[in-house]
């Protein structure tokens, strides 16, 4: 994963901004909104987000999912700001080791026991 992917989505999460990801293999971008950034129990980088729009492998264009940093080949934050909360999802689902950065505080913060 490069660098400035990794401080891309981190800047889109603090400042509550919908990105533009491209990921290796596919045939156009995903819209997310970021919620968590975090390391995964294999240690590596992971997104987790809200997807709005955009390309999907699934037809499932929509919905909570859970994105490997080390796919992606580009990321943009777009003008189009989120609240930072989502029904019908479980944004705070323990799916990090280690957060790095995320929408709000809760008891997901920090390492996972």
């Amino acid at each position: 994963m490069s660098s400035l992917i990794q401080k891309t989505v981190q800047e889109a999460i603090e400042r509550r901004k919908v990105i533009s990801v491209f990921f290796f293999g596919e045939g156009g971008p995903r819209l997310l909104e970021p919620f968590c950034l975090g390391m995964t129990d294999s240690g590596m980088p992971g997104l987790r987000a809200y997807q709005v729009g955009g390309f999907s492998n699934t037809f499932t264009s929509f919905g909570w999912k859970v994105f490997k940093l080390d796919l992606m080949v580009s990321a943009e934050v777009t003008d189009q700001g989120f609240s930072g909360v989502r029904d019908g999802g479980n944004a705070d689902e323990v799916v990090f080791d280690e957060i790095i950065c995320e929408v709000e505080c809760s008891s997901t913060k920090g390492v996972r026991s």
